[in-house]
């Protein structure tokens, strides 16, 4: 490329520099995602980079045909031209996406925008001039962030990019956490599988239907497995997540690295899989490792509460005729046509204008299909039913795989339809043109109902009726331009009757005990909808008296590129739309990964309220139907087709997880280490004398009322206080001296005492909540990182403290929180590093270092930091040599509020392998421990005080 100085009209809407991590020019788009500003580079002038404002210009064509001279004037079209290709390009665009969470993680990444993929050293090139035009501070760590047409190029040159210092990463990397796609537990081997090998391993029996899954991605389709675990994000409504939710299956990912290679380090183990949502909206995903740990009663009995509950099912019912409009079907007709042409009628009701004209096919017909006599005097209803008599659940996958194929060939490819029976369709789809193509869509009883959602079990194909009808078997097809072959209407209709026996479809009722005789395939029938003439495509959920709020969900996105079945690691858009005093509001949660930044996958917000206020008239039509439901989930399908209708598809109910507790808990032994919480709880005092390490590991049983009668604990090690120095307690609590248990109002407590007479202390470690039963929505699963534990003293004796205006008290008891110890070694990625001087007009200065964990992502209503872990604490003044404090008992912090102030308690003794000599030096000066507390008025001195063995604090400031 030819290059040489172009000169750009100055103007306050670009710059050249952008300043890291706040700049004016940055945009927002959720209020939990980064910020991020888009950049335009000149091909022939490729020496610097041109900010645009992105609060006032949020694309780059609009940006760049008003502010930059050699675009003025173009059509957008035209700018697409030159800059969206590799041929003619004149402008490389692109943006910088800052992290969310920047001040503790100093990230951005970088995106280079162009539907071919680039060169990856031309791509560097651009980078390297993006990162120069930065101004961040040092350690600020730059990513290439490909978009979606620039994946696999990224990928596969990734050690390239990582060499070049632009670590190939995505947005991903700043996600809050996990996701959980589908609630609900489940114990069983994990088993993980890349996402091409899946259906290989399922069928050659390395991955089991009891099995928990484990993969990096979630192909469009899965098998039937206990339990989903992905390794990156999905889209919340794929059909693997409606089928899951369907059939009661956790599902969820993984957003801890550390969590992601614990559980690839659980390959092949039993483990415990729970996912549920707290406050219903925050997603919790735990994965324990059960390996060894549950006895085999216990386990029959927790896969015994795993068996499917009853489906409600409607057995079909003989209408009298083959088809019927859909205008005329409501809820109820799902025995005669299936739930998806059923439930068609409620939006011919609700919206005739933006829902398509549609008949359906009876379960008559299907029955008549299946009564057929074939080829060896058998009919196709009894072949079939020969095949797979000798299946019960859980099949041997490989044999029954191969049935079913056999089963689905002999539909599609032997069996047909009598003359009358095509002369009845052909009557039925008379209102149709017939050079274009009819979609027919799969509708059984045993899908779409208030009970079983069954999404993507079966399948829907599209027909041409002209090719029917032309006399002849040879193409091409009348209704599809560059199609050799006919796609008829009625090979279309059989291969949606083959589907029926898909193998996770006939899996599924084999796992329900499904009577075969009772189910069959009815087919709903419209228009197809083009790929290009789809605009937009999408699925809605509408709640209505289901926490957390009533709202509509809209997960949408560009095109055809499918939503429910995304390919290419494509993510869709999110937006919700609620109503509040009479105003509707619109946010979005998410933007798709296949539209610019600032952009959206329709006009925003007028067609996501028109989308809405559609789907509201749909739900007024049910409970119309339905005036008993006051409680409700819809799931919707809709499509934005050329040149910009709005069409729903699909509405169906969705069932409501069970939320009466009725389950006994079953607690799973998941050792822990705990420590006394040094954060914004209680006081220093009781930090300090309350300074425990406790390793705790439980039983594993049900919690019955006898189980709950005695420790849940069946070993520990705790490490406490006691006379002045570090004791330590082992084995059962019920064993330990003055021991007794309580369990009441949910909350277990092993009390024991220590000394005796006026030295005793009486400690009580309380647990909770800790429950006797719980719904199946959430399932028995429990362990003890579910619990809170809170440790309390009563002293026979009372001690010393310090009121907050100075005047001493004496305490007879005090509690203190337990929590996660810090593992040992250095502090956790993203620790802040904590440095405090500090001095009394005594001469006594103190020198202290310690971390603060790194602090929470996203939104916070403030915040205070609690202790991670000490380095170390240096004490001068006091003794002829300092004193020099690493030790966990021996150093005691309690911030304020906010951390606005400080306390601070030393007490050297508790120092493993400190110099006697030293405290010697300290007990002829009557110090025991010394208490520092800091104040939250600028310019104030810390105040600091000894206490004497007498219980005494004596000031040195």
């Amino acid at each position: 490329v030819d290059t040489y100085p172009i000169e750009i009209t100055p103007s306050e809407d670009w710059k050249n520099e952008l300043s890291f991590p706040f700049d004016p020019f940055l945009a927002y788009s959720t209020y939990d995602g980064p910020m991020w500003v888009k950049f335009t580079v000149l091909m022939h002038d490729p020496t610097k980079v041109y900010y645009q404002d992105s609060n006032k210009f949020p694309f780059h064509g609009e940006f760049a045909t008003a502010r930059l001279d050699p675009f003025f004037g173009m059509s957008q079209d035209e700018f697409d031209r030159v800059s969206l290709h590799e041929e003619g390009q004149e402008a490389i665009l692109g943006a910088v996406l800052v992290s969310p969470n920047s001040y503790v993680d100093p990230e951005y990444g970088i995106q280079l925008v162009r539907q071919d993929a680039y060169d990856p050293e031309v791509a560097r090139v651009v980078l390297q001039l993006v990162k120069d035009s930065i101004d961040a501070p040092g350690g600020a760590q730059p990513f290439y962030f490909p978009t979606y047409e620039q994946a696999a190029s990224a990928a596969e040159n990734s050690a390239f990019f990582a060499e070049s210092g632009f670590p190939v990463s995505s947005v991903d990397r700043w996600l809050n956490g996990d996701q959980c796609y589908s609630t609900g537990w489940a114990l069983g081997r994990l088993r993980y599988v890349p996402p091409d090998m899946i259906d290989a391993a399922y069928a050659s029996g390395e991955l089991r239907a009891e099995d928990i899954l484990l993969t990096d991605s979630i192909p469009a389709e899965v098998p039937y497995v206990a339990g989903i675990i992905s390794l990156s994000p999905s889209t919340p409504n794929a059909h693997t997540a409606l089928l899951a939710t369907s059939f009661g299956i956790p599902f969820v990912y993984l957003g801890d690295p550390a969590a992601a290679a614990r559980a690839k380090g659980l390959d092949g183990q039993e483990v415990a899989l729970r996912a549920s949502l707290q406050w219903d909206v925050v997603c919790r995903a735990a994965l324990l490792d059960a390996e060894g740990r549950i006895a085999p009663a216990d386990r029959d009995q927790l896969l015994a509460l795993k068996q499917p509950g009853d489906l409600g099912l409607q057995p079909k019912q003989p209408l009298g005729a083959y088809s019927g409009s859909t205008d005329d079907l409501g809820p109820a007709d799902i025995v005669h046509f299936g739930g998806k042409a059923a439930n068609y009628g409620l939006l011919r009701d609700a919206i005739p204008e933006s829902s398509d004209v549609a008949v359906a096919l009876s379960f008559d017909l299907w029955d008549d299909f299946l009564d057929q006599v074939m080829p060896g005097g058998s009919t196709l209803r009894a072949e079939i039913a020969e095949r797979l008599a000798g299946y019960s659940y859980p099949p041997d996958m490989q044999a029954l795989k191969a049935d079913l194929a056999a089963i689905r060939d002999r539909i599609t490819k032997e069996a047909d339809f009598t003359a009358a029976q095509r002369q009845a369709v052909e009557a039925a789809l008379a209102g149709f043109t017939p050079t274009r193509k009819i979609r027919f869509r799969s509708s059984t009883n045993v899908e779409d109902s208030a009970v079983f959602t069954g999404a993507g079990l079966y399948d829907s194909y599209s027909g041409c009726l002209a090719d029917d009808q032309d006399a002849d078997a040879a193409g091409p097809s009348l209704c599809e331009a560059g199609e050799e072959n006919e796609r008829g209407v009625f090979r279309a209709i059989r291969k949606v009757y083959a589907s029926f026996y898909n193998d996770n479809a006939y899996l599924a009722r084999l796992l329900y005990g499904v009577n075969e005789d009772e189910v069959g395939m009815g087919v709903l029938v419209h228009y197809s909808y083009p790929d290009e003439d789809e605009l937009a495509n999408g699925v809605a959920t509408l709640s209505r008296g289901v926490p957390p709020s009533d709202e509509i969900k809209l997960v949408t996105q560009v095109g055809a590129t499918s939503v429910t079945n995304p390919e290419g690691g494509a993510l869709p858009e999110v937006v919700i739309v609620n109503s509040y005093d009479g105003e509707t509001y619109v946010q979005l949660r998410s933007g798709s990964t296949l539209v610019p930044l600032g952009a959206h996958v329709m006009a925003w917000e007028s067609e996501y309220r028109e989308l809405a206020d559609l789907l509201g008239r749909v739900e007024r039509r049910f409970v119309e139907v339905h005036p008993e439901k006051t409680t409700y989930l819809l799931d919707y399908e809709f499509k934005k087709m050329r040149p910009g209708e709005l069409v729903v598809k699909q509405v169906r109910e969705v069932s409501l997880p069970d939320t009466t507790p009725s389950l006994t808990p079953f607690l799973l032994d998941e050792p822990r280490e705990l420590c006394t919480f040094q954060g914004e709880f209680g006081n220093v005092f009781a930090n300090h004398r309350l300074k425990v390490r406790a390793r705790l590991s439980t039983k594993s049983a049900f919690l019955t009322p006898a189980v709950l009668a005695s420790t849940l604990f069946d070993d520990a090690g705790f490490d406490y206080l006691s006379g002045g120095a570090v004791a330590t307690l082992t084995g059962s609590p019920a064993a330990w001296p003055g021991a007794s248990h309580a369990y009441a109002e949910g909350t277990a407590t092993d009390s024991f005492v220590d000394g005796d007479g006026a030295a005793g202390v009486t400690y009580a470690l309380a647990t909770s909540p800790v429950p006797d039963l719980l719904p199946p929505s959430v399932g028995p699963l429990v362990s003890l990182s579910d619990f809170e534990l809170v440790l309390s003293a009563e002293y026979a004796t009372p001690v010393p403290a310090l009121e907050w205006d100075e005047m001493p008290l004496e305490v007879t008891s005090e509690t203190v929180r337990l929590d996660v110890c810090p593992a040992d070694g250095p502090p956790v990625e993203g620790a802040l590093l904590q440095e405090r001087s500090l001095s009394s007009p005594s001469g006594v200065e103190v020198r202290t270092s310690f971390y603060w964990p790194p602090p929470p992502t996203g939104p916070t209503a403030g915040y205070t930091a609690p202790m991670h872990k000490w380095v170390e604490t240096r004490i001068e003044g006091l003794t002829s040599s300092p004193i020099v404090l690493k030790g966990y008992h021996a150093q005691t912090y309690h911030p304020a509020h906010h951390n606005f102030s400080e306390d601070f308690i030393f007490e050297p003794r508790l120092e493993p392998g400190i110099d006697p000599a030293l405290l010697a030096e300290l007990e002829e000066k009557g110090v025991r421990l010394i208490y520092i507390r800091t104040s939250d008025i600028p310019g104030m001195d810390p105040q600091m005080w000894t206490l004497d063995t007498a219980g005494v604090f004596h000031s040195l400031s």
